[in-house]
């Protein structure tokens, strides 16, 4: 197995076809990172082409609705369990949907997913010691021809073929 050099994120070269990471759309919408939301800016002026999932988006509103409890002081940590404890108070959260609408709203594009990918990501996980997400990722840059992630997760430098772009403005 080997490992790939990461990139600074900043360094995204102009028109490269890159996928993004759930963690870079929380990174930038909660203002952790400036590069992130900068990179989000460059995608949205095409100067790069951002590439995703829906499942991608997904991730990143559940991420996004956690942090917003947690930061209103209705959860002590950003717990699904804990939020499941208090689903009452669901309908008082309502800046992490306005966030996934900024998400929606950019230029980027979704890849589609099917069996295929699915059966293929499998062996992205044996050969890349991958979790189920991050293969299924990794499937669908392959099967699009992406070669590029902006991310902030360490995992996919042990994939052969992968470009790691990662924020290095992170706390």
């Amino acid at each position: 197995m080997n490992t790939t050099a990461v990139k600074p994120l900043p360094q995204v070269p102009p028109d490269t076809n890159i996928f993004i990471d759930a963690n870079i759309f929380v990174y930038a919408l909660s203002g952790t990172s400036a590069q992130c939301k900068h990179f989000l800016e460059r995608c949205s002026r095409e100067e790069v082409t951002g590439v995703t999932l829906f499942e991608i988006v997904n991730e990143a509103t559940h991420r996004l609705m956690l942090a917003e409890a947690k930061s209103k002081g209705l959860i002590k940590a950003e717990s699904a369990r804990e939020l499941r404890s208090k689903f009452r108070l669901i309908p008082s959260l309502v800046d992490y949907w306005t966030d996934t609408q900024r998400i929606l709203g950019l230029n980027l594009l979704f890849l589609a997913t099917d069996e295929a990918i699915v059966t293929a990501a499998n062996l992205e996980r044996t050969t890349g010691c991958l979790l189920t997400n991050d293969s299924m990722i990794v499937s669908c840059m392959r099967a699009s021809g992406v070669s590029c992630i902006a991310t902030s997760d360490n995992d996919f430098k042990r994939v052969n073929g992968v470009e790691v772009y990662r924020p290095d403005d992170l706390p």
